[in-house]
């Protein structure tokens, strides 16, 4: 059986291989994509695309019957205007890290994902080192901090240093990161089933979900992240899901559709 996924090698960008986490998926020619996709032997592949007038690393599938794609972007789009518009260190998210004054706390994000919490945070000044578990994921973040770091802007300041991404398993990572240098916050925004129905979002969390699977070991985290933050973990939740590990946090800040479960040490 042929694996479900693939890289498209594009004759516009000859001198761009796979990248290094994706090194392992089969290379398909144009035709051959083509006719793996009409036949369903691929649920999707990797190609680059032209944004902004660089290539970007994107991911392709057949949702609905029709092709879609997405690709992170930390400089515009939504992490854009959460930087211009979101309100500094009063947010939601600012304020569940406990963000006040000069303070720039050195986190942890565990569970990257695509990533745009982690780059509001450096926006809003903190230290920032990240866990991505899929190989897949991890590829399109990497090169959107790549893409953000030759950014022609000042913000490329923002991703050259005090940005950095690991690729692995949480629950194998928290403790050796933490053994070099002991973050003062671990954030959890593990994946959960959403219930926006609006068209953008459900095409998006599809696509991840396409990619990452089930999140089945998200309670274990909780534990490790008390253990090794110096001092707090901080978790994402939906409004109506129940507490991670089912463990009452020492307070909750609410925000629209979103809950912040604090743990403090």
């Amino acid at each position: 059986m042929k694996p479900q996924l693939a890289f498209y090698h594009q004759q516009a960008y000859p001198n761009l291989s796979p990248p290094q986490w994706l090194q392992h998926l089969p290379i398909v020619t144009d035709k051959d994509l083509t006719d793996s996709i009409e036949s369903g032997d691929y649920q999707g592949y990797f190609a680059y695309q032209q944004v902004d007038g660089q290539p970007a690393l994107s991911f392709f599938a057949r949702l609905d019957g029709k092709l879609v794609n997405m690709y992170v972007d930390l400089v515009a789009g939504q992490v854009a205007y959460r930087r211009q518009h979101g309100g500094g260190r009063k947010q939601h998210i600012a304020k569940a890290c406990g963000l006040k004054s000069n303070w720039q706390p050195k986190i942890l994000d565990a569970t990257g994902g695509l990533g745009r919490d982690a780059a509001e945070l450096r926006n809003l000044g903190c230290q920032l080192r990240i866990i991505e578990r899929s190989p897949y994921v991890a590829s399109l973040l990497q090169d959107a901090i790549h893409r953000a770091a030759s950014d022609t802007t000042s913000i490329s300041q923002l991703f050259t240093q005090g940005f950095e991404l690991y690729h692995g398993q949480s629950i194998d990572l928290i403790e050796q990161i933490a053994r070099t240098e002991q973050p003062d916050i671990i954030y959890l925004d593990p994946m959960f089933p959403p219930r926006n129905k609006s068209a953008s979002v459900k095409k998006e969390m599809r696509l991840v979900k396409l990619l990452v699977g089930e999140d089945p070991d998200a309670n274990n985290l909780l534990p490790i992240a008390i253990e090794n933050a110096a001092k707090r973990v901080v978790v994402k939740r939906p409004s109506y899901a129940p507490y991670l590990n089912e463990q009452k946090p020492s307070m909750s800040i609410e925000s629209k559709g979103n809950r912040f479960d604090v743990y403090v040490k």
